[in-house]
């Protein structure tokens, strides 16, 4: 009897002290558990063969390291809460050990909480672009950067920021993502985009940088052919194309001379003949010149501008505005520098002059020097510098003009911003038919001479258009210049379609 009264008051005891929140009295030994820790990578590969910390909230830390299959079963301390520690990651979970020995707890979770970015990449005719650089920014200062697949695509592991901007080639703010986070281990998120790429950009430059070229060669041959029988007329009666960095700069001044006197009376005549003869630059500068009065020309003299150098040098013949001390800045990006050399904001080869029509020579002469110190060598362009030079030397009523090379890319289009006054930018390259010097290929605006006249308050000038109102246009918005439509996203323009 004595006995069976014992045991009930030991079992009675034991009750009270778990009811009251207690535990029994282990020793040392016997206040332990284990964790079976299987950790994997977010791309699903296995935490192998590396360091692992478990910080309890208490003080306690247990260090070990996982196996070649990211598993590793690790002795602990009971009545615990550990985070789980992988290199400077920390697992989303806590894992909670109770106050009894020698249970086992299983743990699976990733290293770390990530975001699951897949972004596509295709084009008009829904094709997907492989082999194209993608970058994400994000607030935090880190970049990620890879190179889509054979199916346009390319997927990112991302950190949990409040922020990315996703950038490719020639278009640097595709869009922003802007994570919602709701605790979640991880979070799948995907976007598309449809432009042409930055292979086909390039394509359309090479060939309109050879077309260019070519005609630009055969003009200076057939120049050989009049020097030779001494018919300087045939070249107004025919309106061919002046070479400007032809040898003789004395046959140069005259057949210019001789064409601005043939273009005078037929003007007289018929005030849209430069219109209706295509004139990519006199068009729009006759058009404009009563209300565009003071202005500084930045010209690219680049290679494929060749065959437009001669309407500059023309417009300053005309002479239009009499006593008008005209202002010009040429660019050749860089002086045949090297692409390593060419750095943002200081690739350089500028050259600028200004006079009146009795100063015909220094203007002929800086933009020959110009062109013959350097050809541009690539696609994209010292635009932007340029025009900040520009803007340095302007005068208080002076509009900065921009004669643009529409298939040239901007290489300096970050600098944008800088700009402070409005740039009227004149495409070069977009004239109907097969009347540019770049054939009869498809003229397809560049939406980055569109994103520079927004961002600046500026205008787009065409043969027989000018577009003041692209500073209006709001996110979510369509244009549409020449058949082409262009919606307005993340402060960009970005070409979707032809009409």
């Amino acid at each position: 009897m004595r006995c069976t009264f014992f045991l009930c008051y030991l079992c009675l005891q034991l009750t009270t002290a778990h009811a009251q929140g207690h535990q029994p009295n282990f020793s040392p030994e016997d206040t332990i558990s284990f964790v079976n820790l299987n950790l994997m990578n977010p791309n699903g590969s296995p935490y192998a063969n590396a360091p692992v910390v478990l910080k309890g909230k208490k003080g306690h830390v247990v260090e070990t390291t996982t196996g070649s299959n990211g598993r590793v079963k690790v002795k602990v301390p009971f009545d615990e809460t550990y985070t789980v520690h992988c290199g400077e990651h920390t697992c989303l979970r806590p894992i909670t050990i109770n106050a009894f020995p020698y249970v086992t707890y299983n743990y699976q979770a990733y290293t770390r909480r990530f975001i699951y970015f897949t972004f596509t990449y295709r084009n008009i005719a829904n094709q997907r672009l492989p082999n194209e650089v993608v970058t994400l920014y994000t607030t935090t200062g880190e970049v990620f950067r890879d190179t889509t697949n054979a199916e346009g695509q390319v997927h990112f592991y991302l950190p949990f920021v409040s922020e990315f901007r996703i950038a490719v080639k020639y278009h640097d703010n595709v869009k922003t993502i802007r994570p919602l986070d709701v605790g979640k281990e991880y979070k799948i998120m995907s976007t598309v985009f449809t432009w042409m790429g930055s292979k086909e950009k390039e394509r359309l430059a090479h060939i309109a940088d050879s077309l260019s070229r070519l005609v630009h060669m055969d003009a200076i041959h057939f120049l050989d052919s009049l020097v030779r029988t001494g018919n300087k007329h045939k070249i107004a009666e025919e309106d061919i194309y002046i070479p400007i960095d032809y040898d003789s700069v004395e046959w140069v001044n005259a057949m210019l001379q001789i064409k601005a006197q043939t273009y005078r009376e037929k003007l007289k005549q018929n005030p849209h003949f430069f219109e209706e003869k295509n004139k990519a630059v006199l068009a729009p500068l006759f058009r404009l010149k009563k209300q565009f009065k003071h202005k500084i020309v930045v010209t690219d003299i680049t290679g494929s501008m060749y065959g437009y150098t001669e309407q500059v040098i023309l417009w300053h013949a005309l002479n239009f505005m009499e006593n008008e001390d005209k202002k010009y800045l040429f660019f050749n990006d860089g002086d045949n520098k090297s692409t390593s050399q060419k750095r943002i904001g200081s690739t350089g080869g500028f050259y600028f002059c200004q006079g009146q029509i009795k100063d015909f020579n220094t203007i002929i002469n800086t933009m020959r020097k110009g062109m013959r110190n350097g050809g541009g060598g690539e696609y994209p362009e010292n635009d932007v510098e340029a025009l900040l030079a520009a803007q340095d030397k302007r005068k208080k009523y002076d509009e900065v003009f921009l004669i643009a090379d529409n298939y040239s890319p901007i290489r300096d289009l970050e600098l944008m911003h800088q700009l402070k006054v409005p740039i009227r930018i004149i495409l070069c390259g977009v004239e109907d038919g097969g009347s540019s010097f770049w054939g009869k290929q498809e003229k397809i605006i560049n939406e980055e001479y569109l994103n520079l006249a927004h961002a600046t308050n500026g205008s787009i000038h065409l043969i027989k258009q000018d577009i003041f109102d692209l500073a209006k246009t709001q996110e979510g918005e369509s244009i549409t210049i020449k058949g082409q439509k262009f919606d307005f996203i993340n402060g960009r323009f970005v070409r979707q379609e032809k009409l």
